[in-house]
């Protein structure tokens, strides 16, 4: 059973840049998760989900243009801002997945990207640890359920991916 976007949607923070991508490379940004409708992408599978840098329109309260064909970007009005980025596609990848309803941490795991920074907390305690490559995230983390998916700058050049686990699945 692959992972949808409804499935996910509910982890991701509130106040981060989102990119929905698409394997034929249209995206659409957002400022935050509430700026997408509410069942826009949500029966679409996640191809991969990752950190990259896209544009946004300086005046927040502005839509910004829809690229169609030919884009024109001129800086003066843009600004280029760290966003997760997930791609999404009309059909599954071919990856297992946990059986019960509750997304986990190994469900998770092969549809982040490769190599980044990732910050694992425990929701517990707050306590976290940082990777620098998905592989070296060890597999004591595979049967806590994800809690919730978001990214922090750590400086102006460098972003890291958030993953808050828990050992008990999420309620709401």
């Amino acid at each position: 059973m692959a992972i949808k976007f409804k499935d996910i949607r509910r982890f991701l923070a509130r106040n981060i840049r989102l990119s929905i991508c698409f394997l034929d490379g249209q995206y659409h940004n957002y400022l935050l998760v509430s700026d997408i409708s509410a069942s826009e992408y949500d029966e679409l599978y996640v191809y991969g989900i990752g950190m990259t840098d896209v544009e946004f329109s300086k005046d927040i309260y502005s839509e910004p243009e829809e690229p169609n064909g030919e884009v024109s970007i001129s800086m003066s009005n843009l600004t280029i801002q760290p966003a997760l980025e997930i791609v999404l596609s009309d059909k599954p990848r071919n990856i297992e997945r946990n059986i019960c309803d509750n997304l986990t941490f190994k469900d998770l795991k092969p549809y982040l990207q490769v190599i980044g920074e990732f910050n694992i907390v425990n929701k517990l305690d707050w306590s976290d640890e940082s990777y620098k490559c998905r592989e070296n995230i060890p597999e004591k983390y595979d049967n806590m359920y994800v809690y919730g998916i978001g990214m922090e700058r750590i400086s102006d050049h460098k972003k890291r991916m958030v993953l808050v686990l828990s050992d008990n699945p999420r309620q709401n």
